[in-house]
């Protein structure tokens, strides 16, 4: 029996050891398990939900690093009018732009979402960088989309709220914060027919169950 017990309890220090060097270096190798494991191990080993979000960019000691003074974060609920902000804002910085505005050809290109994880892999410091390098098709730099120069002010989106976005930070760029709520009711309307249209190819990319992420995400702020 004590050597049974023995056996057991190596086992379990042995997988404890794995799945914690798994969520400190790989955690995103969690998310191609079934659900509901892949939340688990994911939760479990402290990474915030959902997993298609991070707030590495609204760090205290990070925020300073790529902002500048009069940036504005639209900082909205999820399903609470964030597109039509984003662009009633850029309709305010360029003085009302017509229908042929060629500085808003996608949401994601002129008003960035830093929050959004754009693979399972990814990480903070190398989308900043690809906001800085990467060049549209049309041979456009996209930085010249959402830092144009005759914008009296950039515009960036997210989905948190304090304390990850650190609105009473002292010292450090002076960024004004826009915020937003909706009905709950509409809001669950919503996100009903947002959830549906994901694939099962989006779904499992994070996880398994986005829906389940997406409330989780936004009741623990």
């Amino acid at each position: 029996i004590k050597t049974t017990t023995k056996k057991i309890g190596t086992a379990v220090v042995s997988l404890a050891v794995i799945v914690g060097s798994v969520g400190k270096f790989a955690p995103h190798l969690f998310l191609s398990l079934p659900f509901p494991l892949s939340i688990i191990l994911w939760t479990s080993t402290g990474h915030d939900m959902p997993p298609c979000f991070m707030n590495d960019a609204w760090k205290v000691d990070e925020i300073d690093t790529w902002t500048k003074d009069g940036d504005l974060i639209v900082a909205t609920g999820a399903k609470s009018g964030t597109t039509w902000m984003l662009y009633c804002t850029h309709q305010i910085r360029t003085k009302g732009a017509d229908l042929d505005d060629e500085l808003f050809p996608d949401v994601m290109i002129t008003t960035p979402w830093p929050d959004l994880r754009q693979s399972r892999a990814g990480n903070w410091a190398e989308q900043k960088d690809r906001y800085n390098t990467t060049i549209l098709p049309d041979g456009r730099p996209m930085k010249d989309l959402w830092d144009h120069p005759s914008y009296p002010f950039r515009i960036f989106k997210s989905h948190y709220a304090p304390p990850e976005l650190p609105v009473r930070k002292k010292g450090g760029k002076k960024i004004k914060y826009m915020a937003m709520a909706r009905n709950g009711i509409d809001v669950a309307a919503s996100m009903t027919t947002f959830y549906s249209s994901h694939t099962d190819t989006f779904r499992n990319l994070w996880g398994g169950e986005l829906f389940v992420c997406l409330w989780e995400g936004r009741e623990s702020q």
